[in-house]
This record gives C-alpha cells, sequence and structure tokens, in this order.
C-alpha cells in the first residue's frame, strides 16, 4: 500500500467522479483507475461502488477513506513541521476553539506560550462544536477547547472536563424585560429571540421551556456568528442565553445586562477533547496542563 493511493482514494470519494478526481491528483483517469484497482486487489475488498454517474464508498471504502485522511494529514504534518525544526522551531499544534470560548483563559493561555516559547508553532480555528469534533476526527485539529455538551462523540477522543459554567439570560439595558426586578420564565415565551446556530444549543434552549410546559419561543433567529448575535443584543429587542463571563466586558461596553430570571440555573460544561492517539505528546501536553492550571486558579478566583 501506498501514500498515492490512499491519496487517490480521497480523491475519488471526495470529488465523486473518477474524471475529477484525476484531475485533483494530476494524473489520467486511467492512470487513477489502475492505483484503485490495485489498492483493491491488495486489500482484497471493494472500496468503490462504480454508480451510473460516479463513484460511492462502500462500507469497508468509507473505513478505509477516514483512516486515509488521518494519514495523510500526517503526512502533510510531516512536510509542515520538518522544515520548521530544521528553523529550530520544535513542534506545532493545532488547536479548535468553540466561538463562545475563544476570550476566555484560552487566549490568555495561547498568548502566553506564544511569548515564552519561540520554539512552539500554532494555528487555530475558531467554530462551533459540531464542526470542531469533525475536523478533530479527520486529523485536522489536534485538541479542541469547547463546551461540552450532552452528546455521544467518537471513541477515539478523550474527553476532559475543566469544568463548569454559568449561563445567563441577557438582552440590552433598555429592553422591557430588563425594566423589571424579576421576571418568571413565562414572560419569555414571546420575547425575540437570538440564539446559536448549533443542534446542541437549540435542543438546550427548547428543553428549557418545555421542561416547564412552556412552548418554545417561536420568534428565533439563529446563527453561526457570535459577532452577529451580540449585534442583534446591541441594537435592542432581542434576548439570548450566553456563558456569563462571555458579557464580563459587554455589560458596559455594549449596555447589556443580565435579565433576572426566575428559573433553575443553566451550567454548562467547559472542557478539553484530543484524539487519542495523540494523546502524551510533549505540546499537546504543555498546552493541556496550562489550561487545566488556569482554570484552577481562574475557579478559585486568582487568575
Amino acid at each position: 500500500m501506498e501514500i498515492r493511493q490512499l491519496r487517490h482514494l480521497v480523491a475519488a470519494i471526495d470529488e465523486g467522479t473518477l474524471i475529477l478526481a484525476a484531475d485533483a491528483v494530476f494524473i489520467t483517469q486511467p492512470a487513477l483507475t489502475r492505483s484503485l484497482q490495485n489498492l483493491e486487489h491488495e486489500l482484497g475488498i471493494e472500496l468503490l461502488q462504480r454508480l451510473p454517474r460516479g463513484v460511492a464508498p462502500t462500507a469497508a471504502g468509507d473505513l478505509v477513506y477516514r483512516h486515509a485522511k488521518l494519514i495523510l494529514n500526517e503526512v502533510n504534518s510531516i512536510k509542515t513541521e520538518a522544515p520548521l525544526v530544521a528553523q529550530g522551531v520544535t513542534g506545532k499544534l493545532t488547536i479548535g476553539v468553540g466561538a463562545l470560548f475563544e476570550s476566555y483563559i484560552v487566549d490568555d493561555i495561547v498568548w502566553q506560550l506564544a511569548t515564552n516559547h519561540s520554539e512552539l508553532n500554532m494555528d487555530i480555528e475558531i467554530g462551533l462544536f459540531e464542526g470542531l469534533v469533525e475536523h478533530l476526527v479527520d486529523g485536522n485539529l489536534d485538541i479542541v477547547v469547547s463546551n461540552l455538551p450532552s452528546v455521544d462523540v467518537p471513541v477515539s477522543l478523550v474527553v476532559e472536563p475543566l469544568g463548569v459554567l454559568t449561563v445567563v439570560f441577557v438582552a440590552r439595558h433598555d429592553h422591557p424585560l430588563a425594566q423589571k426586578d424579576t421576571c418568571e420564565l413565562k414572560d419569555l415565551e414571546s420575547a425575540r429571540w437570538a440564539i446559536m446556530d448549533q443542534p446542541h444549543s437549540y435542543q438546550m434552549f427548547k428543553h428549557l421551556f418545555n421542561s416547564e410546559g412552556i412552548a418554545t419561543p417561536a420568534n428565533l433567529v439563529r446563527t453561526n456568528s457570535l459577532g452577529l448575535l451580540i449585534s442583534f443584543l446591541r441594537k435592542g429587542g432581542f434576548v439570548s442565553v450566553l456563558p456569563k463571563h462571555l458579557l464580563k466586558d459587554s455589560f458596559e461596553t455594549e449596555g447589556l445586562v443580565e435579565l433576572n430570571i426566575q428559573a433553575p440555573a443553566i451550567t454548562r460544561r467547559i472542557g478539553l477533547i484530543y484524539r487519542e492517539d495523540i494523546a502524551g505528546r510533549p505540546l499537546l501536553e504543555t498546552f493541556c496542563s496550562a489550561m487545566r492550571q488556569a482554570y484552577a486558579l481562574n475557579e478559585s478566583g486568582s487568575l
């Protein structure tokens, strides 16, 4: 089995046709077909279904495809990191950060590591939980810092909780609900809402109301942009639920306030997720240790 054969298989599945796959890897279609046939012969299994308008992976082909993606990402890492080592840079870490947490502890940790360790090289991707986990599984990320919703993650990933965050109800200071000393959850049913567009976030949002026998608010805007969501709140007329840490500066600078809602406290776990196959790598462990220590200090009020 050769690296180029794995690259050809990934291209065939990604592109959906052998013609486009051949163009993507800069070889002729007959050469690509021979390469794939040789790979299937070596493994003794069919990897692709030949369809009238292209190809699709078999069940075995999908398994090989996922492993091939990881292998190819590792090969690309070698190509990227080897020259860096030659230049005196001894490590690279690709970090995924949940959109709600980019300015919470992790920004300080990355800054400190980058400032104090000139040999480190870090790439940072901001995204939403589901997308970050997918990139982690594919090998495009080494570690994710995010909330930890109650959803299943692949067994190949290590989930390490750091602690619990408080989620609060938020609106602009002149919102009608902000004028009340206290509000009941029922008062929020007819409000205009803006929330993050993540499956688990919406499920939490629905459960918040439905568990109290209240209909899910219908006047709802969902967005995957935290900046846009904050902009809606700043302009007025919207209510949202957000981690309290996110608003520590926005309360004053954006004119936002926490609503006093008579409802059960909402909490969410935060933590680290990383691939089991790279657990213990020195650079990864350096980052994890710094996050653990910083979170512990934050919880004790020392940070």
